[in-house]
């Protein structure tokens, strides 16, 4: 008898495990497939979004013997993270190259006027290599290794996750260069700003939101006062904060008629936003982040290219500190592209969020996610940045 069974939503219960929904995974608010039913809150979104759903009835009999959580695939830190640590460290020299050239280029806008776009489309290049070579290793880089005020670490950011989400969804290389430099220049714009509105930390009232607001408009000044410019580039400067529903600016354009290179902009440039520190606001996770988005999609961003920015970036992406069931804390190590929720991790901390002598290394797709089995283990959150104190440089950098 096959060990995969549909069962019409009416007839679930808690602790069967969920391994196929009857539509797409991010039409619902589990953002995965592949879990157990662990209350009824579960089984009344289930009922609520899928009629019939698959069930894997023999779950635990097919996994590889159950480990104590101590266990899974015993091996050292340095080999569980040395392919990606090789690729970071080449990705390192990228990154600080394209810094120091964002962080040249900006200051001499703020001093003289005049926008730098030769050196930044020199920048761009060699970033752009390095995201169709490994997009993980720099995307985790960039998670990891924030420097400098917000403005640079943002702009070189959004450029980043710009080039993921375009080779996640087939750009070509001119195409990925024109996204990366326009992911990067975003918020140039915000240099003709006062520092105290950029750094204030309470909310903005209503004329220094106005003010802020115009960043959009200086950033299209500059970029006609720098030459002649990729259009795809002045879509996504122009477009940035435009939303699908119209509640956007400047135009308050909906849907369709936002440029699709505008509408990538509007993605990558809220999620890097909501992942950092700034005056304002708190730091959320990536895993948090995508949720958001998820939220919004079709209503302020195009559903289709938050799927596929989910796709690129991961749930829970490389690099990211994780709260277990056990409460141990972990490190991503590797990503599983089929269960989402299942990576790779080292996990660091233990229950007390203790640093351990020894961390261990663990495939959790090679241990049984059941909830009534003891040695069961699974992702309960994502951390934001730094929680517990833990720095994932000192992983991966060191």
């Amino acid at each position: 008898m096959s060990r995969y069974r549909q069962f019409a939503v009416s007839d679930l219960e808690i602790g069967m495990y969920v391994s196929e929904l009857d539509r797409p995974w991010l039409e619902t608010p589990f953002l995965f497939q592949g879990f157990v039913i662990r209350s009824d809150e579960e089984l009344e979104a289930l009922r609520r979004h899928c009629r019939v759903v698959t069930v894997d009835t023999h779950v635990e009999d097919d996994e590889p013997a159950a480990a104590p959580v101590a266990g899974g695939r015993q091996r050292r830190p340095a080999e569980a993270v040395r392919e990606l640590k090789a690729d970071m460290e080449q990705a390192s020299g990228i990154h600080m190259a394209v810094f120091e050239s964002i962080e040249s280029a900006m200051g001499t806008l703020r001093s003289s006027g005049k926008l730098d776009l030769r050196r930044l489309e020199a920048a761009v290049e060699p970033m752009v290599a390095s995201v169709l070579r490994n997009p993980t290793a720099m995307s985790c880089l960039m998670r990891i290794r924030r420097k400098g005020g917000y403005l640079y670490s943002h702009s070189l950011a959004s450029s980043v996750w710009a080039a993921v989400l375009g080779r996640e969804i087939g750009l070509d290389r001119d195409a990925l260069r024109a996204v990366a430099l326009g992911g990067m220049l975003l918020d140039v714009g915000k240099t003709r700003l006062p520092e105290t509105i950029l750094a204030k930390p309470g909310k903005l009232d209503a004329a220094e939101l106005a003010q802020v607001r115009r960043h959009v408009e200086y950033g299209l000044d500059l970029l006609k006062e720098a030459g002649e410019l990729d259009p795809r580039v002045v879509e996504m400067v122009a477009h940035h904060h435009e939303r699908y529903n119209g509640s956007g600016y400047p135009a308050g354009l909906r849907g369709a008629a936002i440029p699709v290179y505008g509408r990538i902009a509007g993605i990558v440039d809220t999620y890097d936003a909501m992942i950092t520190s700034r005056p304002y606001a708190s730091t959320q996770s990536s895993y948090g982040a995508l949720r958001q988005l998820r939220a919004l999609a079709n209503i302020e961003f195009q559903s289709e290219l938050v799927d596929q920015f989910t796709q690129a970036i991961g749930l829970f992406p490389t690099g990211t500190l994780v709260l277990l069931n056990t409460g141990e804390v972990a490190v991503v190590t590797a990503q599983s592209r089929i269960r989402r929720l299942r990576p790779e991790i080292m996990i660091i901390l233990d229950a007390d969020k203790r640093p351990l002598a020894e961390f261990r290394v663990v495939d959790l797709n090679q241990i049984s996610p059941t909830a009534d089995d003891p040695s069961s283990l699974w992702i309960e959150s994502g951390l934001e940045p730094g929680a517990f104190g833990v720095d994932p440089a000192a992983y991966y950098l060191n």
